[in-house]
């Protein structure tokens, strides 16, 4: 009777052993393949950068050159975090073979908060979209002398 209990623990942690690898595996071969999809995906993707710079907000749209053979329209939407006042819509049309497209507003005057941009492909009804933070704005700008 000892012999076959002892062989049956034998057993069972090989096979816990044996499950254990082959569940570690799996999760290693998931998570590669997830990098690996997540990385095509948004190799591909058209994105909009922002960056505020000498009094100005300038966000740039990034596409593939290959994706703009014939032209393509999109809109740029300037979305406040406190007015809709300060909302504003762009329309722009991108050359063909061109790769990028560039909208800016002046920074004072802005409502601070995080604001919103996103770009809207009108040929594919694609969205690329990004905030940013305005935390403090000058208004001498626009003061008189």
């Amino acid at each position: 009777m000892g012999i076959r209990t002892d062989f049956l623990k034998e057993s069972t942690v090989l096979l816990r052993s044996f499950w254990y690898g082959i569940m570690e595996a799996m999760k290693k071969t998931f998570a590669t393949l997830f990098l690996c999809i997540l990385m095509y995906v948004s190799a591909d993707a058209a994105n909009v950068q922002c960056r505020i710079e000498n009094e100005r907000i300038y966000c740039t749209y990034f596409l593939d050159r290959s994706d703009n053979q014939n032209g393509k329209d999109v809109e740029f939407y300037w979305i406040s975090p406190n007015s809709p006042d300060d909302d504003r819509i762009r329309h722009f049309r991108i050359p063909p073979q061109h790769g990028s497209v560039y909208d800016y507003r002046f920074l004072p005057g802005r409502a601070k908060g995080t604001w919103e941009v996103k770009v809207i492909d009108l040929d594919s009804n694609q969205t690329a979209r990004t905030t940013f933070d305005i935390n403090s704005t000058d208004d001498s700008m626009f003061e008189e002398d």
